[in-house]
């Protein structure tokens, strides 16, 4: 009777021990997963500060609010452009297509925002 009992525990303690093995190695894999940083950030930026990055090469659209109203930034296939601005002449939405190649940057004035390719936070 007293070898089964040390048996059934021998078991329980290594479920235990593996169930823990996989705990840390998950929790590692996340921590290294979120600490990467984006190659090529692009920056949206409000009166003068950085108030959103971006991966260009990870399509999504991001809302932000500015002094008139806010836009829209839809990337797609490592470019980025405005839409659905809420400004008078829709200047910024008419500039296109922007790239990491690109020197000028999309800039909404009324809003007070500029989308720029490589500003550090």
């Amino acid at each position: 009777m007293c070898y089964n009992q040390w048996a059934m525990k021998k078991k329980e303690w290594m479920i235990i021990l593996v169930l823990a093995a996989v705990s840390v190695i998950a929790i590692v894999m996340m921590n290294l997963k979120k600490e990467k940083p984006i190659e090529n950030p692009v920056s949206i930026i409000y009166h003068n500060q950085v108030i959103q990055q971006f991966d260009p090469n990870v399509d999504a659209v991001y809302q932000v609010d500015g002094d008139y109203g806010g836009l829209e930034v839809e990337v797609k296939d490592g470019k980025w452009h405005v839409i659905n601005e809420k400004c008078p002449n829709h200047i910024c939405a008419q500039m296109g297509w922007m790239g990491l190649d690109d020197i000028m940057p999309i800039t909404c004035i009324p809003n007070g925002i500029i989308i720029y390719p490589g500003v550090e936070e």
